[in-house]
């Protein structure tokens, strides 16, 4: 219970630190590279299709199994990010998608960061959720809820090491 009641909390203040913006489209270009930022309903099909999966386990996303003799680990046929995602059953049976990929630079890895996390804020606050993003002198988090039912959406890029690592995670909802 008492567990509940500070996932409750921490649901809460993360509702309350919201961001939202009207999808816009915006050109960046730099040497000899064009980044577009606009999200068509098409490219939001995939983040879609990730929380359908939430329910089942992500059993449609779900390839080899992870030779893990610690969790059960599935690789998957769908990457939001690099080409290392998997799902991964936690103790209580509930499912969580994560992916992890390098980032060479700095800039690049803010860049990556901000673009993913556009898309997100324009597939996901047109329904409803809520963003809550925090960002310290190595790391960014972008936290996206909707209530205490639904799985929780995490971008996190942090510095490791010399180098830099980005990770997107479908989550159990707070609220369980």
């Amino acid at each position: 219970m008492k567990n509940y009641i500070i996932l409750l909390i921490i649901a809460f203040i993360l509702a309350g630190c919201t961001s939202k913006t009207n999808q816009t489209t915006t050109t960046t270009t730099t040497t000899n590279q064009s980044v577009k930022t606009t999200v068509t309903p098409g490219e939001c099909s995939t983040m879609n299709n990730l929380l359908n999966g939430y329910e089942s386990g992500f059993n449609s996303i779900k390839t080899d199994k992870v030779n893990n003799q610690f969790t059960n680990q599935w690789r998957t046929n769908t990457h939001m990010i690099g080409a290392n995602c998997t799902v991964t059953l936690n103790k209580s049976g509930q499912a969580s998608y994560q992916c992890q990929t390098p980032v060479k630079t700095q800039t690049q890895t803010i860049k990556s960061h901000q673009k993913l996390a556009k898309q997100l804020r324009q597939c996901l606050t047109k329904a409803g959720w809520f963003e809550s993003q925090k960002e310290t002198a190595s790391s960014i988090y972008s936290t996206f809820v909707l209530d205490t039912k639904t799985p929780v959406i995490t971008l996190a890029t942090n510095q490791e090491g010399n180098g830099f690592s980005s990770r997107f995670e479908i989550a159990p909802p707070l609220g369980l």
